[in-house]
Order: C-alpha cells, then structure tokens, then sequence
C-alpha cells in the first residue's frame, strides 16, 4: 500500500511540474522580446510595439516614452544601448499573475545618458507579453 502512495504522489508531483513548465519564460526568450520593443521604440513603431503587450495590461508605449523622454530629456529615437543586465528573477508560477513571469532588469543608455530600465514579462493563460516596464535613472 505504501508503493501505491509513493507511487501516486510521485505522479502527482510530475504532473504539477509540467503543467508549471508550459508557463515557463526563458532568460534568452526574454532577452529577445526586449530588444524587439526596443528596436520598435528606436523606429517609433508603436503599433507593432503594442502587439508585445500582455493582454491583461495595456500599456501605451508612445506616451510613455514620450513622458520619459521628456522627463529625462532624451531622445529615444537616437537608439538605445543595453550596457548591461543587472539582474533578473525567473517563477514558474506566480499567483498574483497567475502563470509564469520573468522580470530583467539592465541599465541602458540613450542620448549620453544611463538610465535603469525593467522589463517584466508573463506567460499565462491569457497570454503572453509585456506586463510592466519602468524606466529610471
């Protein structure tokens, strides 16, 4: 009786890892969709920017790098340089989201200047995409 439980249990607990695994974000996966916003963003491509989006948080790129432009007196549009990655943090699964998040944080420079951004992203059952970005300096 003692191997069925093990046994049960340990199927149990293989199950709740795959179903976690299909909300997984890759660090490179990640990386990627960051530096496709940024390339849309440099090309004021805003429409497609916005397709990045996760559908549970709308975010409108176009004011909200026109606002940091402004309030960092840059110019986005003159290209922006990742210089580095200072940190990032990986669940599988987290409940205030319900599915997978991946938030990557870097410092980047734009027109001379180095500001801090953050980028977080989640996978779930409603999509995937971009949930929150802040830049600062």
């Amino acid at each position: 009786m003692k191997k069925y439980i093990a046994l049960f249990l340990l199927l149990l607990f293989a199950l709740t890892l795959v179903s976690c695994g299909e909300n997984k974000i890759s660090g490179k996966e990640a990386k990627e969709q960051v530096n496709t916003l940024l390339d849309y963003v440099k090309a004021e491509n805003f429409e497609n920017a916005q397709a990045l989006v996760h559908p549970n948080r709308p975010i409108d790129f176009k004011s909200y790098f026109d606002g940091k432009e402004i309030e960092y007196n840059v110019d986005f549009q003159s290209g922006i340089e990742i210089k580095r990655y200072t940190g990032f943090s990986s669940a599988l699964y987290d409940s205030e989201v319900d599915g997978g998040k991946y938030e990557l944080d870097m410092d980047i420079l734009v027109s001379g200047k180095e500001l801090e951004l953050s980028v977080e992203l989640v996978r779930n059952d409603s999509g995937y995409g971009i949930y929150d970005i802040d830049i600062d300096d």
